[in-house]
């Protein structure tokens, strides 16, 4: 068939290669969508990381501009993002946040904080089998250290018993701004330092209060977000957890 030229042969030829042409394109496009998939999240996993890094980068810019010591700092961020996908809610009677479904189960330790690339999420507060229970910010017993970026004023995070967050322990001797925003204090031995937690929208000095009542956003939509990593932190002196 190859080496005739007579019309049936050449119109066998034809169809024969058209055919072949089809199949290959459509293996070869199957091949690249789960390629893509892969690469995808890969992409996301490195976009959380700069993201986490980014925190700390602007964290550290007012630092060293506040202190002048720009040239004596030594940036490390130590921990390693595993990926999770949220497959449900946590039984509502046990705890606020969702339940993770991840393929490195075995690098996920109880504590170990949880984020997004807007910001941190909550924490694992529970292990079951292949899956993860994690508290989200939004649950009436969460509590986290925080400090304003700005002033490096520190404060405690909590829900506001809505779908916002509520800035307390902050005097009212203290400048707190709207837009001020806020970041994980590292005085816990839970969350990491740098971690964006959320911004001020609204500041209400009480006269016949000690502490300000300071209204805060969350920096992550907790309707919306379907995809989560699991900040595992390493040790230098010791284990990792």
């Amino acid at each position: 068939m190859l080496s005739s030229d007579s019309q049936i042969v050449e119109g066998l030829r034809s169809s024969t290669l058209l055919s072949f042409g089809f199949i290959q394109e459509n293996i070869q496009a199957a091949g690249s969508y789960f390629n893509l998939k892969t690469i995808n999240k890969e992409l996301r996993r490195e976009n959380t990381r700069l993201a986490y890094e980014n925190f700390q980068l602007q964290d550290v810019l007012l630092e060293n501009i506040r202190l002048h010591r720009l040239l004596q700092f030594k940036y490390k961020a130590g921990f390693e993002p595993v990926p999770a996908k949220i497959v449900g809610f946590s039984p509502q009677d046990f705890v606020t946040g969702f339940l993770l479904s991840t393929e490195n189960i075995e690098k996920v330790h109880k504590n170990d904080a949880v984020i997004t690339v807007d910001g941190l999420a909550g924490k694992i507060v529970k292990l079951s089998g292949g899956y993860a229970i994690c508290q989200n910010l939004l649950d009436p017993n969460s509590r986290i250290s925080v400090r304003v970026q700005r002033n490096r004023e520190l404060g405690i995070i909590s829900w506001d018993g809505g779908s916002g967050l509520l800035l307390k322990q902050v005097t009212n001797t203290v400048e707190i701004k709207e837009g001020d925003v806020l970041f994980t204090s590292g005085m816990s031995r839970i969350f990491p330092p740098g971690i964006k937690v959320g911004h001020v929208i609204s500041v209400e000095k009480q006269d016949e209060q000690l502490f300000q009542r300071i209204q805060v956003k969350p920096a992550v939509n907790f309707n919306q977000i379907e995809e989560v990593f699991i900040v595992h932190i390493k040790s230098e002196d010791g284990p990792e957890h």
